[in-house]
């Protein structure tokens, strides 16, 4: 969504003015609440106790879908061909349990009608005999809190009926002190038409913020967790309840606060949704009638704050879904034992191919498909839950189909692995300019992808310890050295080695170099530790470590001197050594002479490989790595 510039607030230095500014804007506000509240109390206290129970056992089938975005109408398609709804949208799924995993709203125009929906559903697959689970993702608690980034003019204008002209114009006069006469351009664009609406509807006392208050953040079914981005760190120690019950308490807080710090015009509706505790600080520092709000704008930057709204939180987490499984395996273990299940259903994260993928060996079934098609160009998916095993409801089409693998991406992590080694292999390459005295930036096409490429001067020794690295890498399934074959470029003989499609090295590295950072440096910078060591790598610098710069994945290379016959850590690492986790090591227990034999002999010869088997006992006899 085209980002809103900010219009000039009103002057600090007329206290007046701010005064009138906030109580047209609260007025405007309240009045809407009033004519949205009142009717439901009787029905959000229904919804909040029939959201009190988290774990159901013994269903017989459950269907579960993701990431909606406001697309109404590819909802009602893919429900109808998972047999969840009839031809008149009513509910046709007797018994079973069918579970969104959030992200009903914002991006697509129809998020209200797609609420709508979902909360009549509730009340038919109950007088049914089943049940409709609605959880909440991050785009619902963004709707609650108020960060509206991805709220669209057209979403806004759903929710026009609820905003009369009245409180419309209210607000407007009381934006910048009066100064805005009617029509008003800067008003019209910061608050879109049904701007009040929305925010009214999503109060806690509002038609949609009541309900979405009463729905979990995670709920258990048989052996199945379900949660929209699903997280350890945050959660650990808590069970389902405790999980929903801490998670509703920390929106309502903040919410409650927010509405009282606006009351008292510390908070404005235009202030950038992140910048709010620090504006709530700054205003009560300039205030002489304020101090005894104090507590409540530490409260308010505490709970800005809380891990559970934090990018490590069950709603925002995208380790599961897109780091490396070596790294990510040791915190998932942890969170299937401590909900007592054998996977965990996510939304969140789009699949790379719109298509439902699991990771993890079906430990993790991702489910955000891009339903909204105009946005994501994707399609609607359910995954079907039965006795006898999952399967998946894509919209559109008549037979069920079993769940994908998904394959091994790493650089470009938008490609395949193998598919990124196949073009390497067997492609035309174009050279875009040299990048030293040895090597070159280079490019192959597969599937209509450009992939990046560098081709490097090298001596026969020199490509056989690279090609030893990257297939080493590969046996132990880790992915952090970029797919490497031998190649010729005009009598140029080297080495060809995959790139992401904007990188960057650890010299390079600024401040903002990378754009959206998903996966963590340290667990990254540990595999690469241990890969350093079994392969006795002395020679890493900075510029041998790599970055994708649209999410932070790093990426190992340089290993032209390491498969020395040194048996220990190498020396750089001595003073901070590894620390493998539990996955890594089972990984690495998985070798042995047979294996490096049939692996690597034709790049080392016996005493490497007997030496990588000495360095992995030095790396196994160092202390573990916590998922935590």
């Amino acid at each position: 969504m085209k980002a809103r510039s900010l219009p000039c607030p009103p002057q600090p230095g007329n206290s007046m003015t701010r005064q009138r500014y906030v109580l047209h804007m609260a007025a405007a506000i309240a009045a809407v609440v009033l004519v949205l509240a009142s009717p439901r109390a009787g029905w959000a206290a229904a919804a909040a106790e029939s959201s009190a129970q988290a774990q159901w056992d013994a269903v017989g089938r459950v269907v579960a879908f993701g990431d909606v975005h406001g697309a109404y109408t590819e909802l009602r398609q893919l429900l109808r061909d998972a047999q969840v709804i009839d031809e008149t949208g009513h509910w046709s799924a007797g018994n079973s349990h069918v579970v969104s995993l959030g992200d009903l709203i914002d991006r697509g125009p129809g998020s209200r009608q797609v609420m709508d929906l979902l909360m009549r559903l509730q009340q038919e697959a109950q007088a049914a005999g089943g049940q409709m689970h609605v959880l909440l993702g991050n785009h619902e608690a963004m709707g609650l809190l108020g960060d509206l980034r991805y709220v669209s003019a057209a979403e806004y204008a759903s929710f026009a009926d609820l905003e009369s002209a009245l409180v419309r114009e209210a607000a407007r006069r009381g934006w910048r002190g009066g100064r805005c006469a009617a029509p008003c351009a800067s008003f019209d664009e910061q608050f879109p038409a049904g701007f009040f609406g929305h925010r009214a509807a999503f109060a806690a006392d509002g038609r949609y913020g009541s309900w979405l208050l009463a729905q979990p953040v995670a709920i258990r079914i048989n052996d199945t967790l379900f949660m929209h981005a699903g997280s350890y760190s945050s959660v650990r120690g808590m069970d389902l309840p405790q999980l929903n019950l801490r998670y509703r308490a920390v929106l309502t807080e903040y919410m409650g606060l927010s509405s009282q710090l606006q009351r008292a015009g510390l908070l404005r509706p235009e202030d950038e949704f992140w910048s709010r505790p620090r504006l709530a600080r700054d205003r009560l520092a300039a205030s002489s009638s304020a101090a005894s709000l104090a507590p409540a704008v530490r409260r308010f930057e505490i709970l800005a704050q809380d891990p559970l709204l934090s990018e490590e939180g069950p709603n925002w987490y995208r380790g599961f879904a897109l780091c490396r499984e070596v790294s990510e395996a040791d915190s998932l273990a942890l969170l299937l034992q401590q909900f007592h299940v054998a996977r965990l259903v996510v939304g969140h994260t789009p699949t790379r191919n719109s298509r439902v993928a699991s990771r993890f060996g079906g430990k993790v079934v991702k489910l955000d498909t891009g339903m909204n098609r105009e946005v994501y160009r994707g399609v609607g998916a359910a995954l079907v839950l039965l006795p006898t095993g999952l399967s998946v409801q894509y919209a559109g089409q008549a037979a069920l189909v079993p769940v994908e693998g998904e394959g091994l991406f790493v650089a470009p992590s938008q490609l395949e692995d193998g598919r990124v080694l196949d073009a390497l292999t067997g492609n035309d390459l174009i050279v875009n300019g040299a990048r030293g005295a040895d090597e070159l930036d280079v490019g192959v096409r597969r599937d209509g992808r450009a992939i990046p490429a560098v081709l490097q001067t090298r001596d026969p020794e020199a490509v056989r310890r690279e090609l030893a690295a990257y297939r080493l890498d590969r046996l132990l399934g880790l992915g952090i050295v970029p797919a490497t074959v031998e190649r010729e470029l005009r009598g140029r003989k080297g080495l060809l080695q995959a790139r992401p499609l904007r990188w960057l090295t650890q010299a390079e590295m600024r401040p903002g170099g990378i754009a959206n950072p998903s996966c963590g440096n340290e667990p990254q910078f540990q595999v690469m530790y241990a890969l350093d060591t079994l392969t006795g790598n002395e020679a890493r610098t900075p510029r041998s470590i790599l970055y994708d710069a649209d999410n932070g994945m790093l990426y190992a290379t340089s290993f032209a001197r390491a498969f020395g016959q040194e048996k220990g850590i190498p020396s750089w690492l001595r003073k901070q050594p590894p620390a493998p986790g539990a996955e890594l090591r089972r990984r690495l227990g998985l070798l042995n002479a047979e294996v490096l034999k049939t692996a690597l002999g034709d790049l080392l010869d016996q005493p490497a490989r007997e030496a990588i088997l000495a360095r992995r006992d030095a790396l196994l006899a160092l202390k573990g790595r916590s998922a935590l």
